[in-house]
């Protein structure tokens, strides 16, 4: 498998020349709902991984949440910093890899999405357990699995749902599962939301 994934400089150069077709330009929609519902969620400390230019961050901390980001493309955390400033946010924008990330479960929540699909797929057991390390007790993973279309090559690597299920599920515990989601159009049928659960 490539390696070029897990090089910053990759990502950099893909803000860089503005090719970063997963940037939606606004909170995620299925994220919006679910802090809006409070019914999996009410404001605690959340980190999200792979934040991009920090359009969910800024959204969950106008909403009460205490947030840490982290995304180790420094043209991303650029922007994301510039969005949280511009609405008066204070977000924890961490610039590091995932996967050296210290281990300490503090966070009530994580919300991922497009990083398991763009990592290097030879590390995605290796990223579920980090995620599961940073989770309190009775935590909670919001994972919005995309894309599950079955698409070769990649970044992103397509994401077979039941694969992901069992690796995720070897540390947590699947409370939620639904393909009926507010995906924006362009990723209609090609979503699905998991919702985790540390029990141990």
């Amino acid at each position: 498998m490539s390696t070029q994934v897990d090089d910053p400089r990759f990502w950099d150069n893909r803000y860089i020349e503005n090719s970063s077709a997963w940037d939606l330009k606004t909170p995620t929609p299925v994220f919006v709902s679910l802090i809006k519902k409070g019914d999996f969620m009410s404001p605690g400390s959340l980190f999200i991984p792979g934040c991009g230019k920090g359009y969910d961050a800024v959204y969950a901390a106008e909403h009460g949440y205490n947030v840490t980001a982290l995304d180790f493309s420094e043209q991303a955390l650029m922007f994301a910093k510039q969005l949280a400033a511009g609405k008066d946010q204070k977000v924890n924008f961490l610039c590091e890899d995932i996967f050296n990330l210290e281990e300490i479960p503090q966070y009530d929540y994580i919300f991922e999405y497009a990083t398991y699909c763009a990592i290097n797929p030879d590390r995605r057991t290796e990223f579920a357990r980090k995620l599961s390390s940073l989770l309190k007790k009775e935590g909670k993973l919001i994972a919005l699995l995309f894309p599950v279309d079955g698409r070769l090559g990649g970044p992103p690597f397509n994401i077979n749902v039941t694969e992901a299920y069992g690796i995720f599920s070897t540390y947590l515990n699947l409370i939620f599962s639904s393909k009926v989601i507010d995906s924006v159009k362009p990723r209609m049928g090609r979503e699905v939301l998991h919702i985790y659960k540390k029990t141990a």
